[in-house]
């Protein structure tokens, strides 16, 4: 009883000692929180005027969602605000609790009472704790009453609590990094550097290490690579800065662990700290010479990056750039390990070495001497091989493109959109997935790459081949290659089984989750068909399923889709209605509209040569194969095509080099040329992108107006009548 009544008497003493510390607390969150929240009330209810002007009750109700969705983004994790407001709080309560350690006075006061180090330890992080997290926790339950009031809805509780959680995770890692930093200090100044270089280091390593390998490293790909994802967070302010992320479990009980790691290290620092190391740069001699050449190496590489890049890649300026900085930098750190000028140039030998160091690891990726760009392992070595190129297939995003349903966003409680997949969020996807049989084509490709390296290809396209080892390790490359080159090894890729069920989902669904289709054709052979005979949707999955998988490399760079096909399964379908309803209110009918509806999700080729699929379709009264029909055009116009490339081309001319054909005979002849697709699946690979081709159509009863289409010519097949 005696020691846990001591414990909370110097808790209590010590928190008097830092008051000042917690006023500072409770006015930053009194005006972050509690304020800005009473003010974001009066503005919408000043805006909105729904209380007071509003009678529809729906719209009532929209507002207050819409308000408390406002509040729940403000005290969310995803603020970058409140990164700062604890970022600062942490320095601020870790400096007032042990900024003692840096006086040699208070620190023979503190380590003479008759208290243990520990004790002493926890009492003062303890209430660096209190201080910043309890104001917080109150200001944000004070701020969700208000909101809760005014708009009754839940989700701000759920919020706030979450709000609250993360807040204190990004805090207390932060807290636990500035402890280290003054534990490892003796000097206020160097104490705060040290804090610097604790949350900066690691980021700016993969920076540069990121820079060094695509200035000189023609295959580097680096998608999901250790430097690109892990190591930019081993630092308590990004990870303050990336809150945002911390929404997996795994993601908030690993930095816990980390906060309560480096804690338990602050304590056993804590421990050993001498107390004569007080006003002394460093608090434990063992750290100065990994900390220095750490430090010298670093800044070495990148002023010989810097001197480099900016010297049009000139060597000589790039040593000189880091033998200059290698040597300021080295006598700075000895300056302030030792806090004299006169040992400037002390430890010689230590400042050749690190320059030494520095130039070794720049010529190993300057000049390749771990063979990076070489490296192509053996079949024997392979567990399983991805390709990702665009010749390959360039269509990825309608493929991983998903209808989202949200929820309290707009009436009806629902709000449907496009979630947009991203690049390299899809090639990451295909790369860790893809399992290609034809390991021997890969590593020809792969042949082909490495000989690359040095040559320029003017019809050079962009290859990533990434190998999973049987060891464990995963091995990615970047390659530019010849087209005319590397069409024999595509082409045996595409056609493998495994590839294929990678690139193209549709083939490893299950047949029984489709529930309907969509065809998106020429002019108005498009349709929607529910599918309700199970014998006809699979006769037509599997049909389709076949097709596909036969669909050889060589047909697609000659042939041209006639249509594309959606697959919906119960989940796309109602969405699709939801979006239509909201859309049109509910007025118009819905049954022609799906296929237009989303098109840039979930929709597949439809090829002339898929015949079963083509016959399976006439059956359930969709003509995927009708084309446009002569006697519905007006004209067609042929022009220029804009690129960049061609700028002064196209404007010398004013456009006016116009060509317009409207005799049926000249239409047929232009008709028979072009790369004729009207769905969203088009791939300008085997395109003339030289010329457009504007077709007007003729008005009917479903087009008043006519309409128009644009289109381009196949490759090599743009008519004399149209050059």
């Amino acid at each position: 009883m005696t020691s846990k009544s001591l414990f909370f008497r110097l808790l209590k003493e010590d928190f008097k000692i830092r008051i000042w510390t917690l006023a500072v607390s409770i006015l930053t969150f009194f005006f972050s929180v509690i304020v800005a929240t009473a003010m974001m009330i009066s503005m919408h209810m000043s805006n909105s005027g729904i209380y007071e002007y509003v009678s529809i009750a729906s719209d009532v109700e929209l507002s207050k969602i819409e308000f408390a969705q406002a509040f729940c983004k403000y005290i969310s994790i995803t603020n970058p605000f409140f990164s700062l407001v604890f970022i600062g709080l942490a320095m601020v309560t870790a400096l007032s609790g042990f900024s003692y350690l840096y006086s040699k006075k208070k620190v023979d006061m503190y380590h003479s009472l008759p208290v243990k180090r520990e004790t002493l330890f926890f009492i003062k992080a303890i209430n660096g704790i209190i201080i910043a997290i309890v104001p917080f926790i109150v200001c944000a339950l004070i701020a969700c009453l208000m909101i809760f009031i005014n708009t009754a809805q839940p989700s701000v509780i759920m919020a706030t609590i979450w709000g609250i959680i993360g807040w204190s995770l990004v805090f207390f890692l932060n807290y636990s990094v500035v402890l280290l930093a003054i534990m490892l200090t003796g000097n206020m100044l160097i104490g705060i550097l040290a804090c610097v270089f604790f949350d900066f280091y690691f980021p700016s390593l993969s920076f540069i290490l990121m820079e060094y390998q695509k200035m000189f490293l023609k295959t580097c790909y680096n998608c999901g690579s250790f430097l690109e994802k892990f190591l930019p967070n081993v630092s308590s302010v990004m990870i303050a800065f990336n809150a945002f992320k911390l929404s997996e479990i795994s993601e908030i009980v690993i930095s816990l662990i980390a906060g309560i790691l480096l804690m338990f290290a602050n304590l056993l620092l804590y421990r050993k700290r001498a107390s004569e190391t007080a006003g002394k740069s460093i608090s434990f001699t063992i750290i100065k010479v990994p900390v220095k050449f750490m430090t010298v190496i670093f800044m070495s590489m990148m002023m010989y990056l810097l001197a480099y890049e900016i010297m049009m890649e000139s060597t000589a300026w790039g040593i000189f750039g880091a033998v200059v900085s290698g040597v300021i930098t080295h006598c700075t750190m000895e300056i302030i390990y030792n806090q004299d000028f006169k040992k400037i140039f002390a430890k010689k030998i230590q400042m050749l070495i690190c320059i030494v160091i520095s130039l070794i690891l720049v010529g190993i990726f300057q000049m390749d001497l771990l063979g990076y760009d070489r490296y192509i392992p053996k079949v024997s070595d392979i567990k399983s091989v991805a390709v990702i190129s665009d010749i390959l297939e360039s269509n990825e995003p309608l493929y991983y493109n998903k209808i989202k349903v949200g929820k309290d966003y707009y009436a009806g409680s629902k709000n449907v959109y496009v979630d947009y997949a991203d690049t390299d969020s899809i090639e990451a996807s295909l790369l860790s997935k893809t399992d290609i049989g034809n390991k021997e084509a890969v590593l020809e490709l792969a042949k082909l790459g490495v000989a690359s390296v040095s040559d320029y290809y003017e019809d050079s396209q962009r290859v990533v081949i990434s190998y999973k080892l049987k060891s464990g390790r995963t091995v990615q490359r970047a390659y530019n290659i010849g087209f005319q080159d590397m069409i024999s090894q595509l082409s045996k890729i595409y056609d493998d089984e495994g590839y294929k069920k990678s690139i193209y989902p549709i083939l490893t669904e299950d047949n029984n989750d489709i529930v309907s289709i969509d065809l998106n054709g020429i002019k108005d052979n498009d349709g929607h068909i529910a599918l309700k005979d199970n014998n006809l949707k699979n006769r037509l999955m599997d049909a389709y399923k076949k097709d596909l998988l036969g669909l050889s490399y060589d047909t697609r760079m000659k042939s041209y889709p006639i249509s594309s096909i959606r697959f919906n399964n119960e989940y796309m379908q109602k969405a699709l209605e939801d979006y239509i309803r909201i859309s049109n209110d509910g007025y118009d009918s819905i049954d022609k509209k799906y296929p237009n509806v989303m098109e840039e999700v979930g929709y597949y080729p439809v090829y002339p040569e898929f015949k079963d699929t083509i016959s399976i379709l006439n059956e359930m009264g969709v003509d995927a194969a009708k084309t446009l029909p002569i006697e519905d055009i007006d004209r067609i116009e042929v022009s220029r095509y804009y690129t960049p490339s061609r700028a002064d081309e196209y404007y010398d001319n004013d456009n006016n080099d116009v060509k317009v054909f409207k005799s049926a005979k000249d239409i047929d002849k232009i008709l028979g040329a072009l790369a004729f697709c009207d769905s969203p699946y088009k791939d300008s690979l085997n395109e003339d992108m030289d010329l457009n081709v504007y077709i007007y159509l003729k008005a009917d009863k479903d087009n008043p107006y006519g309409g128009s289409t644009s289109y381009h010519f196949k490759k090599g097949n743009i008519p004399d009548i149209a050059k």
